[in-house]
């Protein structure tokens, strides 16, 4: 089993336009005058999305820590960044079409991804499994872990053949109360056939009996996720300290996301470290692996290719089963 971390620069292979992270306020707030992407960019003058959220976190701390309760606008600002980040990134979608155009998607998919890998998918779009998808190697049923939809079940759908775990939430994702405990809060997805093609085939199925509202984790240096969330992040450390190679495309491991940092120390810290690999596929991909090995201190079984994903396919292969 191998696991892989894919990160923004997959969806860019597939769309030239899709914006990478410090790319991402910008391009929001220049879709609309009045956006919230637009007001958060003028508030602090920070073109780097996850820098101008934190600035925004520690204002929202700050107002609750002082005499009067949070400020209600700031709130407001945060949740309308969240629906700004929503709503963009639906455009992103996979299709027969997208993977019959795209050669080196089918190639990835088809020779790269094997049954029983376990992918991190850090994107809030579903192009990546909605294209595994299209070629048999995934589905709703399974597809994203322990995240379910109570209308799906092994006789309507055949169990998934490669897990997706969404660290960051999705465009799909929803989040409702519990049937019978309305205080807490569940984690489901809604299911259509544009973003699943072959799962999700005349079905449209939405997710907490119309009290579901969509659900990310918008990009700031405190993540706080919800428990459904947090099993997924144990379920990647699991398969982190089960994998024969870690392979990380088009994601630069920024050293703010500290939960990466340890899915890689769990990688590594194993009896055969040695006879493992970590691969990273990324235009940066000799900077990333350096500041992996400065990290972990000792020689390590690291190996850059330098290119993004879709020039890199055969190289990667060729490394995998070195």
């Amino acid at each position: 089993m191998n696991l892989f971390i894919i990160g923004a620069g997959f969806t860019k292979a597939l769309f030239p336009e899709a914006p990478l992270n410090q790319e991402l306020l910008q391009v929001l707030a220049q879709r609309a005058t009045d956006s919230a992407s637009q007001r958060l960019l003028e508030r602090y003058k920070i073109h780097d999305i996850e820098i101008a959220l934190t600035r925004l976190d520690v204002d929202i701390a700050l107002s609750r820590t002082s005499a009067q309760a949070a400020d209600s606008e700031l709130l407001k600002l945060r949740r309308a960044a969240e629906e700004d980040l929503g709503n963009y990134f639906e455009c992103y979608r996979a299709s027969n079409e997208l993977v019959s155009t795209a050669l080196w998607l089918s190639r990835f998919i088809g020779h790269v991804i094997s049954d029983g890998d376990v992918v991190v998918n850090l994107n809030y779009d579903c192009v990546f499994e909605g294209a595994l998808d299209c070629l048999g190697k995934w589905s709703l049923n399974g597809g994203y872990g322990s995240l379910n939809h109570s209308l799906v079940s092994d006789e309507q759908i055949p169990t998934s053949p490669v897990t997706v775990l969404k660290l960051h939430g999705s465009i799909t994702f929803r989040i409702a109360p519990y049937f019978d405990k309305p205080e807490s809060m569940v984690v489901g997805f809604a299911i259509n056939e544009g973003f699943f093609p072959t799962s999700g085939k005349n079905k449209h199925f939405e997710y907490g009996l119309g009290k579901g509202e969509s659900y990310l984790i918008a990009p700031s240096y405190v993540k706080v996720p919800t428990l459904d969330i947090a099993y997924l992040m144990l379920d990647a450390l699991k398969a982190a300290s089960e994998a024969k190679n870690l392979i990380i495309i088009g994601c630069s491991l920024r050293p703010e996301d500290t939960f990466l940092t340890l899915l890689l120390t769990g990688f590594l810290r194993q009896p055969n470290w040695r006879e493992r690999k970590i691969i990273v596929v990324d235009p940066q991909g000799e900077a990333i692996t350096s500041r992996i090995k400065t990290y972990w201190g000792v020689k390590i079984p690291i190996i850059a290719i330098e290119g993004p994903v879709e020039a890199s396919v055969e190289q990667l292969l060729k490394t995998i089963n070195s």
